[in-house]
């Protein structure tokens, strides 16, 4: 009896934590051996995180409501992330050790702050 309770409470929280998981998401267009540079500060990463792999890269900036862009360099695993880019495509620059990512717009779910 005392097992079947046990068994009960573990599915019930199981069931409880997968129904309350974050469902944040967006679109982002993916731009290889490329990195954004500006030539003014508007422009400039708002925040460094170190990443340890792309996939991670894309996950802080889904974390950050402000990010609308982002660029990870492979051999550092440093991970830049941008948020007055009003210009993605014209300051990017060829970069064989960088991937950089763009927001596509309209595409964050939910568009509130996290």
């Amino acid at each position: 009896m005392a097992s079947t309770r046990i068994c009960l409470c573990l599915l019930f929280m199981i069931i409880t934590q997968s129904l309350g998981e974050d469902i944040r998401s967006m679109e982002i267009s993916l731009m290889i051996d490329s990195k954004f540079q500006c030539a003014n500060t508007t422009c400039l990463p708002f925040v460094n995180v170190i990443s340890t792999d792309i996939r991670n890269c894309q996950f802080a900036c889904l974390g950050q409501s402000q990010c609308t862009a982002a660029t990870f360099h492979q051999s550092t695993s440093d991970c830049e992330l941008f948020d007055n880019m009003v210009n993605q495509n014209g300051n990017v620059l060829i970069d064989a050790d960088t991937i950089s990512m763009s927001v596509i717009s309209q595409t964050r779910f939910p568009s509130g702050q996290y």
